[in-house]
């Protein structure tokens, strides 16, 4: 005895499979994905702006620090902010721009910038997944960690030298003394 199997039509709105399945894999192809993951498991606060955009709070040791991912699927762009929660001072950007060279002098990846629009210090990273690059779970975690391990640099030895009256070096060695009263150098 044979079986044979139904004649099925495809409704005329059914897409094709190949399409469905290339669909699925743009959507898994979005790193920010990967760092709403990280986020999810490590209990950070985090906000998603539409498919680009994803905000997470990173807590530290002074301060939480206010990260903005964002993602560039047509340039393959993976790029981190953290943006300082303060204001710099007027006549003090010199000594900004000192500091910031002294401190990108000690990070390994990313840097530190003067957004003299905003008067304001940002951490910045970025990584770029072209062609068929992915962003795997511990790269992600990486770049996130650089972003704390900078910010752990930046944010003390900016406020010793903006509101301590401390020099851009003065700064630097007074981070460095207080991190590692703490058990970690710069």
């Amino acid at each position: 005895m044979s079986h044979t199997l139904p004649d099925i039509k495809m409704r005329s709105t059914a897409r094709p499979r190949a399409l469905q399945l290339q669909s699925i894999d743009i959507v898994a192809q979005n790193p920010l994905d990967v760092f709403a993951r990280i986020a999810l498991a490590e209990n950070y606060d985090r906000e998603r702006l539409g498919d680009n955009e994803l905000h997470l709070t990173l807590p530290g040791t002074w301060c939480d620090h206010q990260v903005t991912i964002g993602w560039d699927p047509q340039g393959g762009l993976v790029q981190i902010y953290l943006l300082f929660d303060f204001r710099i001072p007027d006549g003090r950007s010199d000594a900004i721009c000192r500091l910031i060279s002294l401190l990108n002098s000690r990070l390994s990846v990313g840097h530190f910038d003067f957004w003299d629009k905003d008067d304001a210090l940002v951490y910045r990273q970025s990584v770029c997944l072209s062609g068929d690059a992915r962003l795997n779970t511990a790269q992600a975690m990486t770049m996130l960690a650089a972003a704390l391990e900078a910010a752990e640099k930046g944010y003390p030895a900016s406020q010793y030298m903006l509101w301590g009256g401390k020099s851009a070096r003065e700064a630097i060695d007074c981070a460095i003394l207080e991190r590692a009263a703490r058990g970690s150098l710069l």
